[in-house]
């Protein structure tokens, strides 16, 4: 089997991939075969998955299958819409065809967070510097995303931004190294301090607001098969003009705010559970409160000095 990084194969070959369904996106742990005829899904492809490895091979074994395109047949034409099917029913309301990108990126979501078993999955962004990690969690709105993009521009190496992806074994976070999804305000403030070149276009109008993505650097991707070490759990809280502010988080309620946001811990059972302790142990986690992006950074920059000297 060959792997080429996507941008590499060009357009044409793309495009044919694409709609022969085995455009194989190889990232981490995971191979996800890709199948649309849809051009922006292509161009989102191009441009914002552009270092990925892929292959071409339409007998590779994958881990997930995912197709976008119309919900039926008349809406391929008529006032066009789009949904990601992931191999099974998912309930979701069908997008306009011009938010092709973002029904890509919610059924590569939906895809992970439901099928998989061989790791324990936590809905947290992750970061990681010398192999040792920061773990993001928080509620929508609490500006996980945007911490996270705002960490890899202090040196640190995105792992992922939806899942942390914890081995059987609770000795490592694999790398899923997607691109980080910014909403609303957050995207104007990431390609500030980022760079317009490292922010996609923006979506408009979407259900989300306005909806960009914060590229994967072509360096994580060639150390996407180099697990990290959880030292630190932040759990992100953004007040607007709060006053920056620390809170220790004992691991008990940590870790019941880690497998609330697990879509999988339920289903492994007890896999989940020793791994889910293995992991935290010596692991250190406290809740942030800031009203802006620069005390957010300074706040985990003191914290990790303290967590991982």
């Amino acid at each position: 089997m060959s792997l080429t990084p996507l941008e590499a194969l060009g357009r044409d070959k793309i495009t044919a991939a694409l709609k022969a369904g085995h455009l194989n996106l190889h990232l981490g742990p995971f191979v996800t075969s890709l199948k649309s005829r849809s051009d922006l899904v292509a161009d989102f492809l191009m441009d914002t998955y552009r270092d990925c490895p892929v292959s071409v091979d339409a007998d590779e074994l994958v881990d997930y299958v995912l197709s976008v395109g119309p919900p039926n047949r008349l809406r391929r034409f008529i006032r066009p819409q789009v949904l990601p099917d992931p191999g099974f029913y998912f309930p979701a309301i069908p997008l306009p065809a011009r938010m092709a990108a973002l029904a890509l990126e919610m059924g590569m979501n939906l895809s992970a967070a439901l099928q998989c078993f061989r790791f324990t999955m936590f809905h947290a962004g992750v970061v990681a510097k010398d192999d040792k990690a920061i773990m993001i969690a928080a509620n929508s709105g609490g500006g996980k995303s945007t911490l996270t993009a705002a960490m890899m521009e202090q040196g640190f190496r995105l792992l992922s931004d939806e899942f942390a992806v914890l081995r059987r074994d609770g000795l490592g976070l694999m790398p899923y190294p997607r691109p980080v999804s910014l909403k609303k305000a957050s995207v104007d403030i990431v390609r500030a301090f980022a760079g317009d070149d490292a922010v996609s276009p923006a979506l408009e109008g979407t259900p989300k607001g306005t909806v960009a993505y914060r590229r994967a650097r072509a360096s994580d991707i060639a150390a996407m098969a180099q697990p990290a070490e959880p030292k630190l759990i932040v759990f992100p809280k953004f007040e607007a003009e709060a006053e920056a502010s620390v809170e220790p988080v004992e691991p008990a309620d940590a870790l019941m705010r880690l497998i609330a946001g697990s879509p999988n811990y339920q289903v492994i059972g007890e896999d989940a559970f020793r791994s889910t302790l293995q992991m935290m142990q010596g692991v250190k986690s406290f809740e942030i409160t800031y009203g802006n992006t620069e005390d957010s950074i300074r706040l985990v920059e003191s914290l990790w000095a303290e967590a991982a000297p």
